[in-house]
């Protein structure tokens, strides 16, 4: 063998070794684009159908919910009811509740039909909202309000309103302690609202994260997991508010979820996920990957543990799937 050809041998592998490892050690690989459509429309959150294995998009630019058949991939008829920001699930009823920015309402629709029915009114615009299935109640966040809406899923009628400390982000129901707890991104806090009272009973700062938007839920762990708009994640003791850790994450995140299997946590930011590793008490960074900077929300699939995430540009909208390597 030659010099030359041994030398070419040796580069060679030196490359192929390198992509190997660069890519064993993404955090996230993409595997599939998904087109919706209907053309170009800003989205936001993105939500689970466990029952029927869907993805729910809160498809505000279309005004409408775009829903993911998580079965085959394949985009499932929208169904139009606003200018939709969140979408909660009520499986055992089999009721979809969309909240409205504009018309001020929730809308709610058959899960099974996909056609919208009642229209519920409100005096704001809707941001996140939740389904709480044990006192059967909606929990509807009013946009850069001071309270958080709510609706018996019994009778699809508004029943009152909890007062909050400042403009709410997300919001989470934990089965276990059979309690809410809400971001709020003005005060750097986290409030906890007690279904049985419809009141605030706790007030968590959440520092050193700073407008927490994203909010994900650890309830084998008893862990709640808040992300900071200022590029920052923390884990908080979900009985008494504890920040247990931090870990550094891309700026200007909003949505995040838990993969369960893995114990990684998923954080949409300015053109970035980032992916952050819990192990007890503690959060190891594992890396960001390049996205399109209009993906700011996502959800991941309970079944295969994919991750999906939503984005439009000038031509279309689009759903793109990332699975671990």
């Amino acid at each position: 063998m030659s010099h030359s050809l041994r030398i070419l041998i040796v580069f060679l592998v030196v490359v192929v070794a390198a992509s190997t490892v660069s890519a064993a050690t993404a955090p996230l690989v993409l595997t599939k684009t998904v087109i919706i459509p209907g053309g170009p429309a800003r989205s936001d959150f993105v939500s689970i159908d466990k029952a029927n294995h869907r993805l729910l998009v809160a498809h505000t630019g279309a005004g409408a919910i775009t829903v993911l058949d998580l079965k085959t991939d394949t985009v499932l008829p929208a169904i139009k009811v606003g200018a939709v920001q969140g979408v909660a699930v009520d499986e055992a009823d089999g009721k979809y509740y969309a909240g409205d920015s504009t018309e001020q309402k929730v809308v709610v629709v058959d899960s099974k039909t996909l056609t919208p029915g009642v229209e519920i009114a409100l005096t704001g615009p809707v941001d996140d909202i939740i389904f709480d299935p044990k006192n059967h109640t909606v929990y509807a966040d009013h946009d850069d309000g001071t309270e958080v809406w709510t609706i018996d899923s019994k009778t699809d009628k508004l029943t009152g309103s909890v007062t909050i400390a400042g403009p709410p982000e997300v919001v989470v129901y934990d089965s276990k302690t059979n309690l809410i707890y809400q971001n709020i991104k003005t005060t750097d806090q986290l409030q906890v609202i007690d279904p049985k009272t419809n009141k605030v009973t706790q007030t968590w700062p959440v520092a050193p994260a700073k407008s927490p938007h994203g909010l994900a839920l650890d309830s084998k762990h008893g862990r709640l997991i808040s992300a900071g708009g200022n590029g920052m994640l923390v884990m908080m003791d979900i009985h008494t508010g504890k920040v247990l850790a931090n870990a550094p994450i891309a700026q200007g995140v909003d949505q995040i979820d838990l993969d369960t299997k893995s114990g990684i946590v998923y954080c949409a930011g300015r053109g970035a996920i980032s992916a952050v590793k819990v192990t007890g008490d503690k959060l190891e960074s594992l890396g960001d990957v390049t996205t399109p900077k209009g993906l700011h929300t996502l959800s991941i699939d309970p079944v295969t543990h994919a991750l999906w995430g939503v984005y439009s540009d000038d031509k279309e909208s689009y759903l793109l799937k990332f699975t671990a390597p």
